[in-house]
């Protein structure tokens, strides 16, 4: 998993945002339909800058959050401030938590993220230990239609920031997204900064089994914009939500 420096974490927060606040209040929403009576607690498996963590934080969720970049776990901090938020800074493969939660999410392809199916199946595990019996866990990830699909380079940029993203060619089931960008001072100092994402390639029922090998229930697979309600081919969207529950 890419390692993010703290130049592209503010660029994160700056053009980035939009995605996972949306998707906080659609899992918030979510949780709050499958579970009511739940215990109010979430694991953030990939918090990034705590955006989801902090939509869930104001609803009253205790909030552990756990991202493999250090620069992440930082803007996270300042961002959930004030709250007994537990932020750890480990792979989504290899992490404990301190206390278990009742429901877990991963926002933005974090499953793609994390590599080959091995890994997936040992991120599965390592979020199936940190849920509660009974609990539930939701993620998107990008399809491999998604990730085939040819993306012209964006560029996004205000005034103090700029950042240019380009997908490279398909390497086998592997696809990276080449990030570059600078942030600027008021006294026009920049700060370059550069990254690579690999994204992985995987078919939602390999993905779907493995959460079956993990201990998984898997409830069902939805678009990402109406997340209660099953799609028959998820294949033929470029991003799916998946839901599943923990005995």
């Amino acid at each position: 998993m890419a390692e993010y420096v703290d130049a592209f974490a503010t660029a994160y927060d700056r053009f980035w945002a939009p995605y996972p606040e949306r998707m906080g209040d659609a899992w918030l929403r979510l949780h709050t339909h499958v579970a009511p009576e739940s215990e109010r607690s979430l694991l953030d498996v990939g918090c990034g800058t705590g955006i989801v963590a902090a939509r869930f934080a104001s609803a009253g969720y205790r909030i552990v959050g756990v991202d493999v970049s250090e620069a992440m776990i930082a803007r996270a901090r300042k961002r959930l401030a004030g709250t007994d938020t537990v932020l750890i800074a480990a792979d989504a493969t290899a992490f404990e938590v301190p206390r278990p939660c009742a429901f877990a999410v991963s926002t933005y392809d974090i499953l793609n993220h994390v590599g080959e199916i091995d890994r997936i199946r040992a991120y599965l595990r390592c979020v199936h230990r940190a849920v509660t019996p009974g609990g539930w866990f939701g993620f998107d990830m990008s399809t491999i239609k998604g990730l085939l699909a040819d993306v012209p380079p964006v560029t996004r940029q205000d005034e103090t920031a700029s950042v240019v993203v380009a997908r490279g060619p398909l390497d086998g089931d592997r696809r990276p997204l080449h990030i570059t960008g600078e942030l600027r001072t008021s006294d026009g100092r920049a700060t370059p900064f550069a990254t690579t994402i690999n994204n992985t390639a995987h078919p939602v029922a390999d993905v779907l089994s493995a959460l079956a090998d993990a201990g998984w229930v898997p409830s069902h697979v939805a678009a990402i914009d109406d997340l209660l309600t099953p799609v028959p081919d998820p294949e033929a969207l470029p991003r799916v939500a998946v839901l599943a529950r923990r005995d």
